[in-house]
This record gives C-alpha cells, structure tokens and sequence, in this order.
C-alpha cells in the first residue's frame, strides 16, 4: 500500500464514523444509494457488531429495494422470525429463506441477509438470475440490470466446512464482482470503516467516544497494515496508552 498516496485521500460526503447502529444504517443507506447513482447494481454493505439480530439490521434497508423486489434470509427460521417482527411489507416485495428453488426474476431487485458460506453456490445463482452474472456489477450503456445488496454475508469461514482453498478463492472471486458501498468494524483501539465514494479509512480510539482518522486507503487495508498502523502510531506518542486508560476512567 502506497501510504503516501493515501494521506492525500480526504473523508468528504462521510467525515464522521456513527454513533449507533440506527446512524450506521443510515450512512449506509445514504452510500448506496450514492453508488446505485453511480451504476454500480452489486453492492456489499457490511455492519460487523456482535449479536447483531438479521431482522434488526435488514429492516431499514428495505428502503433500498425498488419493486418488485426479494428479501432472503440464509434459512427458514431467520424468515419467519423477520415475518413476525415486520409484520407487512411494503407492496411488491416478498420475504424468502434461500433454497436450491429460490428462482428471482431478471425484474425483481435483491436484498440477501447474512447469507452463510454453506449456500454459496446458492448465492452466487440468484445473482447471476438478476443480474446476469455480470462481474464488474456495474449499469452498462443499454443495460441495466436491478441492484443486488449483499448484505453481512457470513462467508469468511470457508475453510471450517471442508472447502478448503478452492471454496476461499471462490468466496473472493464471488465478492470481488461486488462494490463495497459501505463497511463498518469496530477493532479494539479503533475502527475500520468505509462509506462510498470516501475511501477506506482507519480511526483511532482517542477516548470513550472520541476518534481520529489515523490514514486513509485507496483499497481495503489487510488486518497486517491496520495492525502495523495502531503500532506505528502509539511508538510516536508515548503518552498514548495512559491517555487511553485515563480516559476510559
């Protein structure tokens, strides 16, 4: 990662990372919407807090969806439990759970909540099904397919089920094809957060709700470079950890 090229980078439409999770969906529904503008139609909005509820955090990105749409959970329980907590929908959108006979149509615009690695395969068909497998996601001149939002895909342990290297490349190439419009994880000295079109940006915990952006990135930051970044950053201030134990007081 060129460093040098990134402090250039400036937070301009998302200065500041959310209070709260209401505050968190907003910002994410305002970035993709803004990156829905900009013709991308495969979208990856990734809210990482624990204990998280599907139902809790989908229900504001209905919104999102223009009619006819469909919203899919990863199993039949996580459906049933966002039926009963919603209560109607909105007039043309239907509440699924992800089967091998879940089939949208090329007209239906798509909401997937927190689809898990084993239904890859299951998730990666329905949106071709939308958007026609189309890897760069984007609206091209004479087409434009519905928007696809993936939205907490739990995809990262591929591993843990046996598909081993060739499920991890799979799961990327399958990611790669998807715009990040927004990303937000909470880290023990900080956050990681991204909100399109600002870029990747890497805040520090100064104290108890108080934060600064330590660098921002072109491109995603490995878990190596946000880790190098805190050191780098608390062998310049020697003050730092008593300022952080201070003022968690």
């Amino acid at each position: 990662m060129d460093w040098t090229v990134a402090e250039q980078l400036q937070l301009t439409q998302f200065p500041n990372l959310p209070i709260d999770l209401a505050q968190a969906c907003e910002q994410a529904i305002q970035a993709t919407r803004l990156a829905m503008q900009a013709g991308y139609r495969r979208l990856l909005i990734e809210i990482l807090a624990p204990e998280i509820k599907p139902e809790v955090l989908a229900r504001p990105f209905l919104e999102l969806l223009q009619p006819p749409a469909l919203v899919l959970f990863s199993d039949a329980g996580g459906a049933a439990l966002a039926q009963r907590e919603w209560g109607s929908l909105p007039e043309g959108i239907e509440l699924q759970s992800l089967t091998s006979r879940t089939q949208p149509t090329p007209e239906q615009s798509l909401l997937l909540v927190m689809p898990a690695v084993y239904s890859l395969d299951q998730v990666e068909r329905v949106c071709q099904a939308v958007s026609g497998g189309d890897p760069s996601g984007l609206a091209s001149k004479g087409r434009d397919p519905k928007p696809v939002v993936l939205l907490n895909p739990q995809l990262q342990d591929a591993a843990t089920v046996g598909v081993g290297l060739a499920g991890r490349r799979l799961r990327q190439r399958f990611l790669s094809t998807f715009e990040t419009s927004y990303y937000l994880r909470s880290l023990v000295e900080g956050a990681l957060f991204r909100a399109y079109p600002d870029p990747w940006s890497v805040w520090q915990q100064e104290e108890p709700g108080l934060y600064s952006v330590l660098k921002t990135f072109i491109a995603q930051p490995t878990g190596e470079e946000v880790a190098e970044l805190f050191r780098a950053s608390k062998g310049k201030d020697p003050w730092w950890s008593w300022r952080r134990w201070l003022g968690s007081l």
